[in-house]
């Protein structure tokens, strides 16, 4: 879907993007990492040339952006901001509304895009799609951002910080319902964070970036596992990385014959999750159960420790 070619952007002396290669494929979730300064967000918005490279190029479904139209390229693209940027002068409806509306569709069409997207994300449009982005909360805030980035139907998705105004509770129910709406339309999404946490949880893939230049792009196991610069072992934490990787293990890779009392735990679930759970309860085992919600085994903490201590 993306293809960034030695990607460059000086300002003057400064370079702020310096030589940045990667690829992003079809209906995956890339996110970008690292400090603030990086040259994270300078990166994104060159994407949907908010900000014209120095040097280096970026396809599109093959096509090299320069050639398409810049109002064409960004109607194609979704693009979701910290804060959201909502219109604070249209309601709900007209904010979700405003790039089908650029792009000629019927009010009809229009009209049933904005319901079915605030049906999507549990906004009743009887009661929300009048309102104004001052009487939402900022979860509700976060949502109508999202809906409105994705009223067009673009295949793909930039998204900058885009929960980083958002208290935890909130932003963890905001991570979830993106995943499942990424899920649902297969959408590709090229998300820039500086929190490591929401970068393991999202990412399919993960670029590491730190004083504008690309370190690692890898998958989070491999950023775990292999992390190719010391930049990178600092900003996972040596001693959260085995933790970690047992939040990307599913509990299959654990599973047990044999059974265990107690409530089950689902074969989808991860690992980490599992030995929360029998630490809390204090068990050495749990039931694990299929999707139809049969037991099928089980999972205990002596096979999560010795599963992790396989890992690096």
């Amino acid at each position: 879907m993306i293809a960034i070619e030695h990607l460059t952007k000086r300002y003057g002396a400064d370079i702020v993007v310096d030589d940045v290669s990667l690829d992003v494929e079809s209906g995956t979730i890339a996110v970008v990492v690292g400090t603030s300064g990086a040259g994270k967000s300078t990166l994104l918005r060159m994407v949907n040339r908010l900000i014209e490279p120095t040097a280096g190029r970026v396809l599109i479904d093959g096509q090299d952006t320069v050639t398409i139209p810049e109002d064409e390229l960004r109607h194609r693209i979704g693009y979701v901001i910290q804060g959201n940027g909502l219109f604070p002068h249209r309601t709900v409806a007209e904010n979700i509304a405003t790039v089908p509306r650029l792009l000629g569709w019927e009010k009809k069409r229009i009209a049933s895009r904005v319901d079915d997207l605030l049906n999507l994300f549990q906004l009743d449009p009887a009661t929300f799609a009048s309102k104004y982005p001052h009487q939402l909360s900022g979860g509700e805030q976060q949502r109508v951002g999202v809906a409105r980035a994705l009223a067009a139907e673009p295949k793909l998705l930039l998204m900058d910080e885009p929960f980083g105004a958002l208290d935890p509770l909130i932003r963890t129910k905001a991570q979830a319902d993106l995943l499942a709406i990424q899920r649902r339309f297969k959408t590709t999404i090229l998300l820039v964070t500086h929190d490591m946490e929401e970068a393991f949880h999202l990412g399919d893939r993960i670029a590491v970036m730190d004083q504008a230049r690309l370190l690692q792009y890898a998958a989070p196991t491999e950023i775990l596992m292999r992390p190719a610069h010391e930049f990178v072992e600092r900003l996972v934490g040596t001693a959260e990385r085995p933790f970690r990787l047992l939040s990307l293990t599913s509990v299959s890779r654990a599973l047990e014959p044999g059974n265990a009392s107690g409530p089950p735990i689902d074969i989808s679930a991860n690992l980490r999750d599992a030995l929360s759970e029998l630490v809390w309860s204090g068990r050495e085992a749990l039931p694990v159960s299929d999707i139809s919600g049969a037991t099928i085994g089980k999972v205990s903490v002596a096979g999560i420790l010795a599963l992790r201590r396989e890992q690096p």
